[in-house]
């Protein structure tokens, strides 16, 4: 890909000599995320193998089959939380506007909160497995 300017294509008719990036691969590329993507598989695999006599169901999938820590189950709300909007948008919004941007975060916070206290027994009790 090559910079547009006025005039692209010099007096030999060749393009302008300057370039941004390529928009191929190399092998190199190509070997890095095949090789990643086996790495994920495998341990995708490795993790999800099956013990003997056990048929696994929805409360495996959802649930991990109520084996995790509650320190996992938490690393993994706060992970799905976290997403470019937080380290961008609210960064570049609290820069413009001040800390009064971090009272939507506090408000997420206090939402697990109540969801935890009062909804959660409910959807423990009623059995649904879609839930955090």
């Amino acid at each position: 890909m090559y910079i547009a300017s006025p005039d692209p294509v010099n007096v030999t008719g060749s393009p302008t000599p300057y370039r941004i990036m390529t928009s191929t691969f190399s092998a190199l590329d190509y070997a890095i995320f095949i090789g990643y993507a086996i790495l994920i598989l495998g341990v995708g695999l490795w993790v999800s193998r099956d013990k003997k006599g056990h048929q696994k169901n929805a409360e495996d999938y959802f649930l991990a089959s109520k084996s995790l820590p509650w320190w996992a189950v938490g690393a993994s709300l706060i992970a799905a939380n976290i997403s470019a909007e937080q380290f961008i948008g609210m960064s570049g919004s609290g820069f413009k506007i001040g800390l009064a941007i971090a009272s939507y975060e506090w408000m997420a916070a206090l939402t697990l909160i109540i969801v935890g206290k009062y909804f959660l027994p409910i959807f423990i009790e009623k059995g649904s497995l879609h839930h955090p």
